[in-house]
């Protein structure tokens, strides 16, 4: 039987990438860790890879959480846990080779802008604002951090001008980083080392084995199988809040039809293996079972 996905998620989905295609969809969802969700015009919905994304959309990411966003020039954003960025302008050209402009406010937590090969030789225009520093981006590759006390940016490849409370200059030189503090004056751009570089792409890197979800991904966990298709959607309704993009596949056993919620997409076992026992613990389910399709 053709599974019947996403009985409630699957319709508000389709609505909302139907207005990302209206307004022009400027980016995609190419990678997760749960829970993350999408905040647009007043509604928040679970995240989900291969969802787009449209200028005015706003991402959030919960505890270990982390977001791979393809923007539709070509260029990665890569966000952390705990975050929070408003997709504030995302406007892409009308013809190909036109210029694609952005501003992306990084309200809270870590993030990774970079210039992919394909995109290398798109033209582009984007301001990111990490809390109260301005970096202005035209092809590289850029790591930053925004908390309550202090905001980060450092660049590991290329070249952006930098704006702070009325200070404007440029960084050139390739693994070097400037700190701003939330009520001190900034620091000087310094150098950064290998080690601690590691340490902050660490933070906002999809790693193997964290319960990543991709578009490609074999495997799926099985969380719940009912026979009453409400309790399902009502179900679905819960995970979808707290974050985590539940599918319904009906099967039927027996003559009789049941309703699973799943999570698929997962980029290994062990991906599933992580997210099946957190969510286990989570939500307080019986143990949930891993297939691969």
């Amino acid at each position: 039987m053709k599974p019947a996905s996403t009985i409630f998620l699957t319709a508000v989905l389709s609505l909302l990438n139907a207005s990302a295609a209206l307004a022009e969809s400027a980016a995609t969802v190419e990678g997760l860790q749960m829970p993350a969700w999408v905040e647009r015009s007043g509604n928040r919905l679970a995240m989900k890879v291969g969802m787009d994304l449209q200028s005015g959309d706003k991402v959030i990411t919960g505890a270990n959480a982390k977001a791979l966003l393809r923007l539709e020039e070509g260029s990665d954003v890569k966000i952390g846990q705990n975050a929070r960025i408003h997709l504030d302008k995302l406007s892409p050209p009308v013809q190909e080779d036109g210029l694609f402009s952005g501003l992306l406010n990084v309200v809270k937590g870590a993030f990774r802008f970079t210039t992919s090969k394909l995109g290398a030789s798109r033209q582009r225009s984007v301001d990111i604002k990490i809390g109260t520093v301005t970096a202005g981006i035209r092809g590289t590759d850029i790591w930053g951090k925004s908390n309550d006390e202090k905001d980060i940016v450092c660049l590991i490849e290329g070249k952006i001008s930098v704006a702070s409370n009325g200070d404007e200059f440029t960084m050139s030189d390739p693994l070097s980083f400037y700190i701003k503090p939330k009520n001190a004056p900034a620091g000087p751009v310094e150098p950064i080392d290998a080690e601690k570089l590691a340490r902050w792409a660490k933070q906002t890197d999809l790693l193997d084995g964290d319960g990543v979800v991709k578009s490609e991904g074999k495997y799926f966990i099985n969380m719940m199988s009912v026979s009453d298709q409400q309790l399902a959607e009502s179900n679905q309704q819960h995970f979808h809040k707290a974050g985590f993009a539940a599918d319904i596949e009906a099967t039927d056993i027996d003559g009789k039809q049941w309703y699973r919620l799943r999570i698929n997409g997962l980029a290994s076992r062990a991906d599933a293996e992580r997210l099946a026992s957190a969510l286990e613990e989570k939500f307080n389910l019986g143990t949930a079972w891993i297939g691969r399709v």
